[in-house]
């Protein structure tokens, strides 16, 4: 059975989760060497043992990506590519952070497979990331437009229903 997790059920949820990445992937975007967070997000912390059992699960999870991501295509890893991808993530944070039931699930897949081409320099992980964040920012685009044309419709009904 499919594990539905809370987040995406939460009601503003995903604001919360998008804001602070639009912050990052803007300074990235700009160009920053370091993020600038402000200090009531970056003064955050995790206690030890919730630390190291998330670095634990994570490395079990790489792991398993070291078997395929390895440096290659470099040119797509280059400082100027970054400053694309930074694009990419900053359109991607931006559907995280929009309040559409289920749409930040796929946006931050996303992100997650440009982060492990970025850091292991795989050129390929980089464009299949690319190809897969155009398919999402289309899909969400569709999405977006479908809502607010069933919502106009809606609306010109009802405007018809009570001026007629």
């Amino acid at each position: 059975m499919h594990q539905i997790s809370p987040v995406t059920l939460v009601a503003g949820v995903s604001a919360i989760i998008g804001i602070p990445l639009i912050i990052v992937s803007g300074q990235l975007l700009l160009g920053f060497s370091k993020p600038f967070l402000p200090s009531w997000i970056a003064n955050r912390s995790l206690k030890r043992k919730d630390f190291e059992k998330l670095i634990h699960k994570i490395l079990l999870i790489l792991e398993r990506f070291e078997r395929i991501i390895r440096p290659r295509w470099k040119l797509v890893a280059s400082p100027l590519a970054q400053r694309f991808i930074a694009l990419i993530f900053f359109i991607l944070a931006i559907i995280i952070a929009l309040p559409i039931p289920f749409g930040n699930l796929p946006p931050a897949i996303v992100i997650v497979a440009l982060c492990l081409g970025m850091i292991e320099q795989d050129g390929v992980v980089i464009v299949l990331a690319v190809l897969a964040a155009c398919a999402v920012v289309a899909i969400m685009a569709s999405a977006i437009y479908a809502f607010f044309s069933l919502a106009f419709v809606g609306i010109q009904k009802q405007f018809n229903r009570i001026f007629s």
